[in-house]
């Protein structure tokens, strides 16, 4: 599989203090890298390393499979922090002008206005945009150059739900679409679970795991949930099927910990033995939960 981006041993340090401390990262190709930490784990950092905004102490740094950052040039877009826009001008004058800057094709503008649902701004100047249309206008600067890979940090950060979605439809369109690789990060954890396919999880500068999105959820702790109308018969039942550490009785109802996969089995066995189950079904850790669990909180 194609490396997009393949970091070694990433130290960035200020003064004596490890910002980042030993970071190791693996983007592949087509990935959406969910970035997740909490403020000050060294997310933005980390980002501006990986573009030569900051320069880092020690450590590697390859762009699709052993190439530099100068070699890949303009085939990287990135949005970190609110965009720089010249706000007395219109989203068509603003995009015009980062086209001139970056020496990228004007007759492309209508259409990246298009992308990200600013077409029909018309003469309105960006001034009077809403926070997630000036994020938008951001992510539509870093499409000028017809990116493979695209760094957005906190790009739905203080949007209404509307924004959001706005954004998330976005970043999935141009994923499916037009094969962009996305590396973002944010703390919105369960908004951003819905669209990563791999996560990596940083606190106070490292790199604590990477984990695609089909093992995040198999760690993510299960529970099945069963009400039924005789608890203690049921549990009886339910023990000879499972080992009893991992039933838990609670508010009327029967807690099964890590065995979704057994829900037929059980419930099928209760039936036979006349019991009436009301409802069965399970219930997942968020991704906050794990988060939280992961760095120790």
């Amino acid at each position: 599989m194609q490396q997009v981006l393949k970091t070694t041993n990433i130290v960035k340090k200020y003064g004596n203090k490890k910002i980042l401390n030993n970071i190791n990262m693996t983007i592949n190709k087509g990935d959406i890298y969910g970035f997740i930490g909490k403020n000050g784990a060294g997310k933005t950092t980390f980002m501006r390393t990986i573009l030569s905004l900051t320069q880092h102490d020690e450590g590697n740094i390859e762009y699709c499979n052993n190439k530099s950052i100068e070699e890949v040039g303009m085939k990287i877009g990135s949005l970190i922090e609110e965009p720089g826009l010249y706000k007395s001008q219109t989203a068509y004058e603003n995009l015009k002008r980062f086209s001139i800057l970056y020496e990228a094709d004007i007759s492309k503008i209508n259409e990246i206005l298009k992308v990200v649902g600013l077409e029909n701004t018309g003469k309105r100047k960006v001034k009077d945009f809403s926070l997630g249309m000036r994020q938008r206008m951001g992510i539509a600067i870093a499409l000028l150059n017809e990116p493979e890979f695209l760094i957005l940090d906190e790009p739905i950060n203080g949007l209404d739900p509307e924004g959001i979605k706005e954004i998330r439809d976005i970043i999935i369109k141009l994923n499916k679409e037009k094969k962009i690789t996305f590396l973002i990060s944010s703390h919105l954890l369960d908004e951003l679970g819905k669209i990563a396919t791999k996560f990596g999880i940083i606190n106070n500068g490292e790199l604590l795991e990477e984990i695609n999105a089909e093992d995040l959820k198999k760690k993510c702790q299960s529970k099945l949930i069963i009400e039924v109308d005789n608890i203690k018969k049921s549990k009886e039942i339910i023990e000879k099927i499972i080992d009893e550490k991992d039933i838990e009785i609670e508010d009327n109802k029967i807690y099964i910990n890590n065995n979704i996969d057994k829900s037929s089995i059980i419930n099928k066995k209760l039936v036979e033995k006349d019991i009436s189950v009301s409802s069965i079904y399970p219930i997942y850790d968020t991704l906050e939960e794990y988060f939280m669990k992961r760095i120790g909180e």
